[in-house]
């Protein structure tokens, strides 16, 4: 029987051979195709089909199941169910036997290419401050020929215009990715360009620039926390510095190596010792010294490779320390004097914690020798009773 011709290419030229009411079954799908009766073939097509699904047939049956799955394709892509139809092309094209697999898969190409179009058509007429939607719709259209091509890898035309699509999306991602760093939006310039970065087919110059790019978004972004930071200390709101702080080294902690410059990284490490010294030193002088502990122990872990930037870390911590030591061998004595033995071994121990942490951060034994001999005689004392 022959065919009725569609709008995405001919149909098959005669319905397979199968078994009578088979046969009776297609003529009546192929009337209603021709009667553009699209919703009723559907609804006949697919009650089959559900019926097969649940049978256990032979594959003399493929034929028929193809040719149903295939009409039901052409029915869905004439009520303008793309997506529906692509998933019918699909199954028809799973169903059918080899021999005539060619057809289908000539329909999912059709169909693929021509949505594809239609979206780096209506890619074009975005404007400026539509990248983002130009994005999405770049997105979609290479998605559609990256199917397209998945079933007709030899399909030159597809690869052409699937060479568009991310053409158009790579440069789109260089456009938004540039304007979020100038508006400082880290965090979405980073997006925008690790999307392009997981692309495999991203070739080596475009890799290079985007990575390139990747590396300003760090830099920026540390270099305004930071900014952030130093205002804050100068401004006295220590909790929102020690905040800015903190997610600068989270950040420059999540950066490989070859994502930041090394004399990029090496500044960024520079301004966080100079602020939590900065910090540590000031609350050193107002006579703050345990408040001064956390900021202090935060700058001598900080390497820059100078021994004299760090010795200044190293005497504010070591003076913080010795009045800590002082305050507390006091405390415990008189809570011995007090018969309070349990809560002298606490303040003992919590004093031990602390000079463990300060050795634990560099400080060498010469420079603990008065703390530790102040702490040692007073531990002693309360393990005497």
């Amino acid at each position: 029987m022959p065919h009725p011709a569609a709008a995405s290419g001919p149909m098959p030229d005669a319905a397979p051979p199968a078994m009578e009411a088979e046969s009776l079954l297609l003529d009546e799908c192929f009337a209603l195709y021709r009667a553009k009766q699209y919703q009723d073939l559907i609804s006949v097509a697919e009650s089959q089909l559900q019926r097969a699904s649940h049978s256990v047939g032979g594959t003399e049956h493929a034929p028929v199941v193809a040719a149903l799955w295939g009409l039901v394709g052409l029915s869905k892509q004439a009520l303008s169910d793309d997506k529906a139809a692509y998933a019918a092309f699909e199954a028809a094209i799973r169903a059918s036997p080899e021999a005539g697999r060619y057809t289908y898969q000539r329909y999912l190409t059709t169909l693929t290419s021509r949505v594809a179009h239609q979206l780096l058509d209506r890619a074009e007429t975005f404007g400026k401050d539509e990248e983002d939607e130009r994005v999405a719709t770049l997105k979609q259209a290479a998605l559609w020929l990256r199917r397209g091509v998945g079933v007709a890898p030899d399909d030159e035309n597809l690869r052409i215009s699937l060479d568009r699509a991310r053409e158009g999306l790579w440069t789109a991602y260089d456009r938004i990715a540039n304007v979020l760093v100038q508006r400082l939006e880290f965090d979405r310039a980073r997006q925008q360009i690790l999307e392009a970065l997981a692309d495999e087919a991203l070739p080596a110059d475009r890799r290079e620039a985007f990575q390139d790019l990747l590396s300003s978004t760090h830099a920026g972004e540390i270099e305004q926390l930071t900014a952030h930071a130093i205002r804050a200390l100068q401004d006295g709101q220590d909790q929102e510095m020690l905040i800015s702080l903190g997610r600068t080294t989270a950040l420059l902690s999540s950066i490989s190596e070859d994502a930041l410059a090394p004399k990029r990284r090496e500044e960024a490490y520079r301004r966080l010792w100079w602020a939590y010294t900065k910090l540590g030193l000031r609350r050193v002088e107002a006579g703050e010294f345990e408040a001064a502990l956390e900021p202090l122990f935060h700058a001598l872990k900080i390497d820059l490779g100078d021994p004299e930037r760090r010795q200044e870390t190293r005497e504010a911590l070591v003076r913080a320390l010795e009045a800590i030591a002082d305050s507390r061998t006091g405390v415990i004595g008189q809570l011995l004097k007090d018969g309070q033995r349990e809560a002298a071994l606490a303040e003992g121990e919590r004093l031990l914690t602390l000079i463990r942490e300060g050795m634990g951060s560099g400080l060498s034994y010469d420079e603990m020798t008065q703390i530790l001999t102040k702490t040692r005689c007073i531990i002693e004392q309360v393990q005497q009773g």
